[in-house]
């Protein structure tokens, strides 16, 4: 694994609005500590966090994103976690969901991608 690439996604309110994306990049370790700086560029601090994950492979495109969001969806409704997962979502509702891309551009086969629903602490003591 090469690096983590991680994009939120949340969709447009409207039909002539646009989604919002915010893309964040993994830094290593031995870079934490003095991490480069660029115009337009932030640092995030990650704490726990609780996460509904669907694994899938390939290259990530625009085109089945919202499906793979969806199969996600459909999958955690058929779940005892449903319920907790939609409880944390509008606690926190930060993003409709997260895509993570875990192998460089450069790795052609063998690539894992995942779409996460993030959720809050505060919800996971319904289960």
């Amino acid at each position: 694994m090469m690096g983590l690439v991680i994009t939120q996604v949340s969709p447009s309110d409207g039909p002539f609005c646009a989604s919002s994306f915010v893309m964040s990049f993994y830094v290593s370790k031995k870079n934490q500590a003095d991490p480069p700086s660029a115009d337009g560029l932030h640092l995030q601090k990650w704490g726990p966090m609780y996460a509904a994950v669907r694994q899938f492979s390939g290259f990530v495109s625009d085109d089945f994103l919202g499906e793979e969001a969806f199969a996600l969806y459909l999958s955690l409704q058929r779940s005892n976690w449903a319920s907790t997962v939609d409880q944390g979502r509008k606690a926190d509702p930060t993003s409709a969901y997260t895509v993570a891309q875990c192998n460089s551009l450069f790795e052609f086969t063998g690539r894992v991608n995942e779409i996460w629903m993030l959720f809050s602490q505060e919800s996971t003591n319904t289960i």
